[in-house]
C-alpha cells in the first residue's frame, strides 16, 4: 500500500486531541463477579443476538479516533451523520453500527417487532417491581429497581453509556433493550443502540460548541471527552475492512486494555445489605446451563432470604 498522503499532525495536531471519556464500558467475561445475580444476569444476556456488543474490541489507530470525532457532523440534505477517516468521507446509519457489531441481522422474511412504548414500558417496570408506582419514565432510577433485573439494567446502561452512578436514569432505549430480553422479543437491538450512540454524538457536539462559545468568552473551559471509545473502534474497524483505507502501522494504537471496563456492580440500595426481589426470572430465560449452574441454586436462596 503507498504512504499515507498526509502524517498524524497533518490530520489533526496532537495539540487538538481530545481526551477518552470514561464510557460505553466492556464486559470482560473473563473478570466474572461472585454474586449469582450478576452471573446469571450475563447468562442471560448470552442468549441475545446483540451480545456480542458487549464483549466485542479492536484495536485501531489513535488518530483515526481522534478525526472521527474532530470531522463528525450531521448532514440534513442526506438525513444522516458523516465523518472522515484517512481521506475518505463515510456515511453513518444505524445499520453501518449494526454491520459494525455483528449483531441483530435484518432478515427479510421476518420483521421486526415496533418497540414498547412508553406506556408499556412503565407497566413494564411496575410489574418487574419498584418501591413505588411508576408514573413517568423519567423518574426511572437503576439503584430503586429490584433484582435481578436492576443487575441487568446497569449492565446494559453501562455498556451503552458507561454512566455509573445507581441513580443514573435509564433512557427509553436502555429499558427497551431490558423490555426485548425479559419478553424475549423480536426487536432491532441495533436500533436502540444507534439511538444512544447518537446521543453521544449530540452531546458531545454540543459541548464542542459551547467550549468554543466559552473560549471566546474567555470563561474558564469546560473540558470535552470522547464518548463510547468501544463503539467508535468497532465502526472504524469496520470500515476500515471494507474501504482498505491505510492502516498507519507507524501511528500510535488505542488497545482493548485500555478501554474502560465494567466494574463490579452494586446489588442492593445506598445504605443498606438489603436486596429486594419481585417478579422471577421467567423460565424461557433459564436454560439447561443456568438451571444446572450452582450459581442458580444460590440466587434462588437469595430470593427465598429476602422476599
Amino acid at each position: 500500500m503507498a504512504p499515507p498522503v498526509r502524517t498524524d499532525e497533518q490530520i489533526l495536531p496532537r495539540i487538538r486531541w481530545v481526551p477518552i471519556g470514561k464510557s460505553n464500558c466492556y464486559l470482560n467475561e473473563e473478570k466474572s463477579q461472585p454474586s449469582p445475580i450478576f452471573k446469571i444476569a450475563v447468562d442471560i444476556l448470552k442468549q441475545t443476538n446483540f451480545f456480542r456488543a458487549f464483549t466485542a474490541s479492536s484495536t485501531i489507530p489513535a488518530i483515526y479516533i481522534q478525526q472521527f470525532w474532530d470531522t463528525i457532523c450531521f448532514d440534513s440534505k442526506a438525513g444522516s451523520y458523516k465523518c472522515q477517516l484517512d481521506e475518505q468521507w463515510f456515511d453513518l446509519t444505524q445499520d453501518t453500527l449494526r454491520d459494525a457489531l455483528q449483531i441483530t441481522p435484518v432478515d427479510k422474511n421476518r420483521a421486526f417487532s415496533p418497540p414498547p412504548t412508553p406506556d408499556t414500558l412503565i407497566k413494564f417496570v411496575n410489574e418487574l417491581g419498584y418501591p413505588r408506582e411508576v408514573i413517568n419514565l423519567s423518574n426511572v432510577t437503576t439503584n430503586d429497581m429490584f433484582q435481578p433485573w436492576r443487575a441487568l439494567a446497569t449492565i446494559i446502561n453501562l455498556c451503552l453509556t458507561g454512566k455509573t452512578s445507581g441513580f443514573e436514569r435509564p433512557r427509553a432505549p436502555v429499558l427497551q433493550i431490558l423490555w426485548g430480553v425479559v419478553n424475549r422479543a423480536h426487536i432491532d437491538y441495533a436500533e436502540r443502540m444507534w439511538e444512544e450512540f447518537t446521543q453521544s454524538i449530540h452531546n458531545f457536539t454540543e459541548d464542542k460548541r459551547n467550549l468554543a462559545h466559552q473560549a471566546q468568552g474567555k470563561k474558564k473551559a469546560t473540558i470535552i471527552l470522547i464518548p463510547s471509545i468501544q463503539f467508535t473502534k468497532l465502526i472504524i474497524f469496520h470500515l476500515q475492512r471494507l474501504h482498505n483505507f491505510h492502516p498507519r502501522p507507524e501511528s500510535p494504537l488505542h488497545l482493548p486494555t485500555e478501554e474502560p471496563v465494567l466494574g463490579n456492580l452494586k446489588f442492593s440500595a445506598k445504605g443498606t445489605k438489603q436486596e429486594v426481589f419481585r417478579m422471577t426470572i421467567p423460565n424461557e430465560l433459564i436454560n439447561d446451563d443456568i438451571q444446572g449452574a450452582d450459581y442458580y441454586d444460590a440466587y434462588l436462596e437469595k430470593v427465598a432470604k429476602h422476599q
